[in-house]
């Protein structure tokens, strides 16, 4: 039985999410940096040496994802600052900048801004067959490999690419690798396939997300993928540490079987009773290092992520209405948040709009040519509202892993609808 009646239970579950968010805002930099820490050894004890790297900015943001509070939404927008200061043409990232590009930081970064032209375009889809081995399986750095077939080979990095693909509408470039994915779940071999994360859950939760965005060999996983997590469940509701417990818990969220009842209320409260008076909850051990073939031998952890995944947890799990008063209107990343699974070529015109400076707009759209759809990103400056028109770009996807950009103008389609008749004594200002 949970300790608390379930209305007091909702509001620990509203102060919860509110000190976590405070201490997110007062910890993550005002570039939108999330700092996280190194330690030489995967105990995580001993001293740490602190990084600030854009892949840890994308998984906090992602995360975040599922909160509507307004001051998760701001979080969001300034991760999403400094992810694009972090990218290298044409639409990559590296943990480290005496690192490789790796495909990691690659698929989730490019989450987090889906809006950035080069990701809105897959500029850098490109990259990616180099990165394949000879199964279709994908290597996590960008860089020539002189190793047999399967030494940098990552089944998280993986499901995180082939994620990254359905959502670019791009299914079949991850298709062998995604096939290996499901046929590790299938079989019970997951354990182990991962070198960077230390946890089976951890792959169980980028499937799960994956599955979300449109991955059609994960379709069928959902219930496996469900028996596996709640496998790994403890008689107090936990799934393993602090982090495993609430991305546990929301990966059930996202597969649509959450549990319910008493076993929510007891995975619940033993999240709440982790929470530190400052609002954080402890940092656990969530990627590791060095490369491969090198054993495992040191621990990354960031306080800041562990925070973030249990928010996730908390609002998906006790989800509590915010006020419309403080709501604020949504960014071109957390337009995309609904649309998780969905491809490209599916999505309807006009689709979001940035908050350009002054009176300047930018908008996705999607046009048809020759029955091909082509998504389109159209600049409007005040100049152009006037006459009408979009300076658009364009990018066509049809036939080559790199699309086709072009320029040119366009009619305004908004400046062809009939207006309706202004009201009287109501009409333009005249100099």
């Amino acid at each position: 039985m949970p300790s608390q009646s379930p209305s007091r239970l909702r509001e620990a579950v509203r102060g919860a999410v509110g000190r976590g968010l405070g201490f997110l805002e007062a910890s993550i930099r005002p570039d939108g940096a999330w700092p996280s820490r190194m330690y030489w050894n995967l105990e995580l004890t001993g001293s740490a040496e602190e990084e600030l790297a854009p892949f840890v900015a994308a998984l906090g943001a992602l995360t975040l994802a599922a909160c509507a509070d307004p001051r998760a939404r701001s979080l969001q927008n300034r991760s999403g600052e400094f992810i694009v200061r972090s990218m290298r043409h044409p639409g990559v990232w590296r943990y480290w900048p005496n690192l490789p590009n790796d495909l990691d930081s690659l698929s989730l970064c490019s989450q987090a801004v889906p809006w950035h032209p080069w990701v809105l375009f897959g500029m850098n889809l490109g990259c990616l067959p180099t990165a394949q081995d000879g199964r279709g399986r994908f290597r996590t750095w960008l860089a020539p490999s002189n190793e047999a077939d399967g030494v940098d080979v990552d089944s998280v990095v993986n499901a995180n690419v082939v994620g990254y693909l359905a959502s670019q509408g791009r299914n079949a470039l991850g298709e062998q690798a995604a096939a290996w994915l499901a046929g590790l779940v299938r079989e019970g071999n997951a354990e182990g396939s991962s070198h960077y994360y230390p946890d089976t859950l951890d792959l169980y939760d980028a499937l799960a997300r994956a599955r979300e965005r449109g991955v059609p060999a994960f379709q069928e996983l959902g219930a496996l993928l469900v028996d596996r997590i709640q496998a790994r469940r403890g008689p107090d509701g936990g799934y393993g540490d602090t982090l495993r417990t609430a991305r546990a818990l929301s990966a059930l969220h996202v597969l649509g079987a959450p549990p319910e009842g008493e076993a929510l209320w007891a995975t619940v409260e033993r999240i709440l009773r982790r929470q530190r008076p400052d609002g954080s909850w402890p940092e656990h051990r969530f990627w590791q290092g060095p490369l491969p073939p090198d054993p495992p031998s040191v621990g990354f952890a960031s306080v800041m992520l562990d925070t973030a995944s249990c928010v996730e947890a908390l609002v998906r799990s006790i989800p509590f209405p915010t006020d419309p008063e403080l709501d604020v209107p949504r960014s071109p990343s957390e337009a995309d948040a609904p649309e998780a699974g969905h491809a490209r070529a599916s999505r309807e015109p006009a689709l979001r709009s940035s908050s350009g400076t002054g009176a300047d707009r930018m908008q996705e759209r999607k046009i048809v040519r020759g029955g091909t759809p082509i998504v389109c990103l159209a600049s409007q400056s005040a100049f152009q509202q006037e006459a009408g028109v979009h300076l658009a770009l364009s990018a066509d996807h049809s036939g080559s892993p790199v699309p086709r950009i072009s320029i040119e103008i366009v009619p305004d389609p908004a400046a062809e609808e009939p207006r309706p008749a202004e009201p009287a004594g109501k009409g333009r200002k005249h100099d």
